[in-house]
Parts: C-alpha cells; sequence; structure tokens
C-alpha cells in the first residue's frame, strides 16, 4: 500500500498548497456522542490549561491534519486530540504537515465501536507512516477495547504496544500518565502526583480554597473575640475580688 512507502523529498515552497483553499471541516458532527464529545472537550481543556505557560506545545483537537501521501496525492486525517512539540501556539483553521514542517507528537482518538475500524486500522497505519511517536485510543463506553485504554509508541517505524502500569500508561510526550478515573480519561503528572484538571475544575478549586480560607479566617477571629472577652471577664472578676479585699 502507498502508506508503507517513504515520503519521497522533494524540495518545494512550503506554501506549494494554499492552506486558505483546504477544507476544515466535513459536515460530520465532531464526535459519536455527548459522553465522546464531553470526553474529548475535557481532556483537550485540561490539556490546554496545563500547557498554558509552554510555548513549545501545541494541543488541538477536532482538526484536520493535511499530509501528503507517498504519491504526492494530498490526504487528510482528523484526530480527536493531537499534541505537538516544537511548533507555536498559534490558532489555525487546519494542521498542514508540510507548512509546519512536521508530524504530530501524539495523537488520542475517543474510540467507539463505530469508529473502530478507522481507529485500530486505517489511521494507525497513517499515524504509524507519518510519524506520530505516541498513539493512544481511549473506549469510554467500552464497546470493544480490553482494557479501554490502550497506548502504543513508534519503534522502528513500527507501533508497539505500550505495557499498563498500574492501570496507568506514560505519555513521554506530554510527560503525564493517562488513566481513567470513574469512565473519564484523566491526566496525572506523575512528579507531582496531581490530577490535571480544567480551566473551569481549577477555578471551582480556587474558589472553594480561598472560601475555606475566608472560613478559616472567621472562626480565627471569633476564636480570638472569645479569648478577649475571657480575659476581661477574668479581670472584672479579680478587681470585685480586689475590691471586696480591700472593704474587709
Amino acid at each position: 500500500s502507498p502508506m508503507s512507502i517513504a515520503l519521497p523529498t522533494i524540495e518545494r515552497d512550503r506554501d506549494f498548497y494554499a492552506i486558505a483553499d483546504l477544507p476544515e471541516s466535513n459536515g460530520k458532527p465532531m464526535a459519536e456522542t455527548q459522553k465522546h464529545i464531553r470526553q474529548m472537550l475535557n481532556a483537550l481543556n485540561a490539556l490546554n490549561w496545563h500547557f498554558r505557560n509552554d510555548p513549545d506545545l501545541y494541543v488541538m483537537g477536532n482538526m484536520f491534519v493535511y499530509f501528503l501521501d507517498a504519491l504526492g496525492t494530498l490526504r487528510r486525517v482528523a484526530p480527536d486530540i493531537f499534541a505537538v512539540r516544537g511548533v507555536s501556539k498559534e490558532d489555525r483553521r487546519v494542521y498542514a504537515l508540510e507548512r509546519e514542517g512536521k508530524a504530530p507528537d501524539l495523537v488520542i482518538e475517543i474510540t467507539s465501536k463505530k469508529t473502530k475500524n478507522t481507529d485500530t486500522n486505517k489511521k494507525l497505519k497513517i499515524y504509524s507512516w507519518l510519524g506520530v511517536k505516541e498513539y493512544f485510543l481511549f473506549d469510554p463506553l467500552g464497546d470493544y477495547l480490553k482494557p479501554r485504554l490502550i497506548g502504543y509508541e513508534l519503534a522502528g517505524g513500527q507501533y508497539v504496544r505500550m505495557n499498563l502500569e498500574k492501570s496507568r500508561l506514560h505519555s513521554t510526550v506530554l510527560d503525564l500518565d493517562l488513566a481513567i478515573d470513574e469512565d473519564h480519561l484523566r491526566f496525572n503528572d506523575p512528579r507531582t502526583g496531581e490530577w490535571l484538571l480544567t480551566h473551569e475544575e481549577a477555578q471551582t478549586a480556587r474558589q472553594l480554597a480561598e472560601a475555606q480560607t475566608q472560613r478559616e479566617a472567621n472562626a480565627r477571629q471569633l476564636a480570638e473575640a472569645q479569648t478577649q472577652r475571657e480575659a476581661t471577664a477574668r479581670q472584672l472578676a479579680e478587681a470585685q475580688t480586689q475590691r471586696e479585699a480591700t472593704a474587709r
């Protein structure tokens, strides 16, 4: 198949196909079910929030990735989530390999029975041929994947299945662990042990922490006021005792 032939190195102008003319949508829904869409958006949100200050990592999803196949024919694939190191964070309508100069380093597909053949066969071949270093598949409904999270890493141009360690897969590209937490795909920072939060979760956590701090400050003020009242009462009692002693 043409997918297995190395792409010929042709010296051409990097803008030889006009980005403006590349369709950015095929009119199909972005994912199978509400659950798949929510999973994809939450994962994207968590990754983008975590890497917001890393100028070297671009994370995007549900976007066409355009490439030339071995015969020079323009092809496209639409990863649910992909990450690329070493390209700018600028907004794009599409991701065109020949313009960017490199393939995504990582792809995550939120898979289902309906997309099984594409995700486990066609896309597997395309991503390995393009040189995508890590390819993860997550099956939120448990439609067909056992376990529901599997990963592949590129070794000698071929994908090798990753080993699950304590129900987790490690991504070298992201330096994060991928895990299933109550049916959700979550990311964990192995250095801190902390789970990545979406922007909304991070804001909620901050608000809760601020409210807790405020409650503790209020409790402290109440305790100080109580201590003050007790001290005053003690002074009054001592003065009373003093007066009675003087009278005696």
